[in-house]
């Protein structure tokens, strides 16, 4: 009886390096490739494909992802780290990496109720789009408190540096020069703290630029790619108790058309009481 006195953690997480639904020129499903879902009681689980290839449409090296659920035995903390990773990537002869990795490590105080977050190690290595080597500058410290206690006290949404980061994130994206109306239409609810509590997310980017891009093509962490479509890079969904990162997720509307995303990770675990 005494173990059920105790504080618990419920984890949640999942991993998904590869997936998507192509609708034309024929329709095909891009199943999710290598993917992992970690146990409500935490532990670890993991899976791999040596290589994947969809038609010409869609190819890959190994892909693999890691999800692990643990109690750090030193301070009764508990830890979450949820790994996605795709390698030799092609879709379409249009994108193309070497490797692409998303990580998202999530830690949970025995007592209080906000995480410290990371995504150290997430990376895009040797990115190319129509042949032009394309380097999506990170911020790694996006997701960092501006507590100075050992953990949070209150939750990310709800603080001035990552909210004045997603404001001016915003702004890149509808405010550069060229920048299409459907940007600022799917990203209205997102332009201040006011709108996106009241959404009840956050959706922003680990992306601060996009060098190498063309003049006029990028927006933010968004490549237009003309004759295919566009890139969303970095993407993240903050929500109250979730964070999901995407590394990539491509939407097509010319010669092809559908969605991929690739290298995605996801957490939401939470504490009882």
């Amino acid at each position: 009886m005494e173990a059920s006195t105790k504080r618990m953690f419920h984890y949640h997480a999942d991993a998904s390096p590869l997936g998507g639904h192509i609708t034309h020129p024929f329709e095909k499903i891009v199943h999710s490739q290598a993917s992992t879902s970690l146990a409500q009681a935490g532990g670890h689980a993991e899976s791999r494909i040596d290589s994947y290839q969809l038609d010409n449409m869609v190819t890959s090296g190994p892909a693999y992802s890691h999800t692990t659920g643990v109690v750090n035995k030193k301070n009764g903390t508990w830890t979450t780290l949820v790994t996605s990773v795709v390698e030799d990537l092609n879709v379409f002869e249009v994108v193309t990496a070497d490797r692409i990795v998303a990580k998202l490590h999530v830690e949970y105080p025995q007592q209080g109720d906000h995480p410290k977050i990371s995504i150290i190690g997430s990376k895009f290595v040797n990115l190319r789009v129509n042949g032009e080597s394309i380097n999506p500058v990170l911020d790694i410290n996006l997701l960092k408190s501006e507590s100075k206690s050992e953990f949070p006290d209150k939750h990310l949404m709800e603080e001035k540096v990552f909210n004045n980061k997603v404001s001016s994130h915003y702004k890149k994206i509808t405010e550069t020069k060229g920048a299409p109306e459907w940007l600022a239409g799917r990203h209205a609810s997102m332009k201040s703290p006011e709108s996106r509590k009241k959404k009840g997310y956050v959706l922003c980017s680990l992306v601060e630029e996009l060098q190498g891009a063309k003049l006029g093509t990028s927006f933010g962490h968004v490549l237009h790619v003309p004759g295919f479509g566009n890139i969303f890079f970095g993407e993240l969904i903050v929500a109250p108790n979730s964070y999901r990162l995407t590394m990539m997720r491509i939407e097509m509307g010319c010669l092809a058309e559908g969605s991929v995303s690739v290298a995605s990770s996801f957490t939401n675990g939470a504490t009882i009481p």
